[in-house]
């Protein structure tokens, strides 16, 4: 098993520093491709030996629409401007080989081009469960990891009282972090808002989408 680390631990020295701190510049690494479903059943203790299996959570059941991710009228006051377009809606598969059991993702202010195509979102979050708390603490790690050695400018923060990382290029801003066994990532194009009102704003969407989580349902 590998060794686990904080994320603190993996930006400490090179690339990292305090929300607001100035630091060098860094580009996106792509998720993981979605690849069939699949399935296994930890091993049992056999003759002589007792093997204790991996701790798993609760499997968590993500929003079947962006509508109940974060409603577009709570988006735009979190975010603190209207974002034009419509919403677009992508489900994902498990991938095993990282723990993840479920993903979606939400674009916000989608535009058609003038080829009849949706541009790329103007914000885009997408919320994604996992088998237990370190596989999501696991995947924002390599995230991150992934991130400042192509060049990101990385930054921590804060999402209520989770820690969190900002990762900056020229195109877009990300947010990253994980509760429990479920991680969120927010990516904000660079022209939506001046680049002192990014972080804010960023944070803003976040916590408004953890409340939005936590409502009770009717």
């Amino acid at each position: 098993m590998r060794r686990r680390r904080t994320v603190s631990a993996l930006i400490r020295g090179g690339c990292a520093a305090t929300l607001g701190a100035v630091l060098v510049g860094c580009t996106a690494a792509p998720e993981p491709t979605d690849s069939p479903v699949s399935t296994s059943e930890p091993t049992s203790s056999q003759a002589g030996t007792t093997t204790t299996a991996p701790p798993t959570t609760q499997p968590v059941s993500l929003p079947d629409n962006c509508g109940a991710l974060l409603p577009v009228t709570d988006l735009d006051a979190s975010l603190g401007t209207a974002l034009p377009g419509s919403v677009s809606y992508v489900r994902g598969e498990p991938l095993p080989g990282i723990g993840r059991t479920d993903r979606i993702t939400c674009g916000y202010g989608v535009a058609v081009g003038p080829d009849g195509r949706a541009q790329p979102p103007l914000l885009e979050i997408s919320m994604a469960s996992y088998t237990d708390e370190a596989a999501a603490s696991d995947r924002v790690e390599d995230t991150t990891t992934d991130r400042q050695t192509a060049g990101d400018r990385v930054e921590t923060t804060e999402v209520q009282t989770l820690p969190a990382v900002l990762l900056s290029g020229v195109a877009a801003t990300t947010l990253v972090f994980a509760e429990a066994n479920v991680t969120y990532s927010l990516t904000l194009l660079a022209a939506v808002l001046a680049p002192e009102q990014v972080p804010r704003g960023l944070v803003g969407v976040a916590e408004a989408v953890l409340e939005q989580a936590a409502a009770p349902t009717s």
